[in-house]
């Protein structure tokens, strides 16, 4: 009997939606944690793997001597080690495209979050105190006449710059290539080199993928080059921020605050803002909605289900087709 296994804690809710899907013949099973005891126990007869978060590479594949097909949860595919599949002979798919619509209104939650002060006007009413005083004071912003920078115009930023339109902000954007002039005139928006957008940009929002050429992309130079009390965004991959330089911009309240949906190492189980009241952390919940999760399992199960059948399966990830 083949098995499939689920290897971050965060697919459990997943299981027994493979378990309709996949025939009964397939064994279904998952982790519960991160720890490598119990992913060692688990993954030696597993033939299949499928992942979001957990790092793919030399000595986790040593774990697993009967895998030979990985299939990833969402479109990011930089916790992979492509040599080191590419050399265990590993056919790895990812699945683009398939949570837009979550992560876009995660987005724009934050930014509402952010602007409106809704964390401290929250948690400080539910303490019985009704700062209205205070967070007028400190300040209250709004979409509308922002100028919102979006850095990466995939699916995703475009499905952000959708939502924003009716908020009627400034919509700028940076990519290594500009999107068609109909399609910046649908979305209203205008291209900029990255180092316009972040001196002109009240908010930037990030929605590119994590490669070595774009990890800590914004640094404390970066970071300085937005405009005072600006705010920062990132629902994409906790690796193109450096945290360090984020908190000392922060701190020194250059930043008036930040929201982040992704950690650089969100598997240890820790904000490292936990101590900034100004920084909103998220656990990764923007591919999490309802939608995005039945559509997380559907694509992949039938790519398994190829697999297993010894038919191509869809969208090896760049590097190994």
């Amino acid at each position: 009997m083949p098995k499939v296994l689920l290897i971050d804690p965060a697919l459990a809710v997943a299981v027994d939606r493979f378990r309709q899907i996949l025939p009964t013949s397939v064994e279904i099973a998952g982790t519960t944690s991160f720890e490598d005891d119990e992913l060692t126990r688990l993954v030696v007869d597993a033939d299949i793997l499928v992942n979001a978060r957990r790092r793919i590479d030399t000595a986790m594949l040593a774990m697993a001597p009967r895998a030979r097909f990985i299939q990833l949860i969402g479109i990011g595919y930089d916790t992979v080690d492509i040599a080191a599949v590419a050399s265990a002979g590993i056919t790895v798919a990812y699945n683009p495209g398939v949570n837009a619509t979550g992560v876009a209104e995660q987005t724009l939650t934050l930014m509402l979050a952010l602007v409106k002060r809704l964390s401290w006007s929250e948690q400080s009413s539910r303490a019985g105190q009704f700062a209205t005083a205070e967070l007028i004071g400190a300040g209250i912003d709004d979409l509308a006449g922002a100028t919102v920078g979006l850095i990466g115009m995939g699916d995703i930023g475009t499905a952000v710059a959708e939502r924003l339109i009716s908020f009627g902000p400034r919509i700028v954007y940076s990519t290594r290539a500009g999107r068609p002039p109909h399609e910046e005139t649908r979305l209203g928006a205008t291209w900029l080199p990255l180092a316009g957008l972040l001196r002109e940009s009240t908010i930037v929002s990030l929605h590119l993928p994590l490669t070595p050429d774009t990890y800590h992309l914004l640094g404390d130079e970066e970071l300085a080059a937005m405009p005072k009390d600006s705010y920062l965004i990132n629902t994409a991959r906790g690796g193109l921020v450096d945290e360090d330089a984020l908190r000392r911009a922060v701190v020194r309240e250059h930043l008036r605050g930040a929201a982040l949906d992704v950690l650089e190492h969100e598997t240890d189980g820790r904000n490292p803002f936990a101590d900034l009241p100004a920084v909103i952390v998220t656990p990764h919940l923007g591919g999490g909605s309802r939608g995005s999760i039945t559509r997380m399992v559907e694509r992949p199960a039938a790519n398994i289900g190829s697999f297993l059948a010894g038919e191509p399966v869809r969208d090896v990830i760049p590097g190994l087709t």
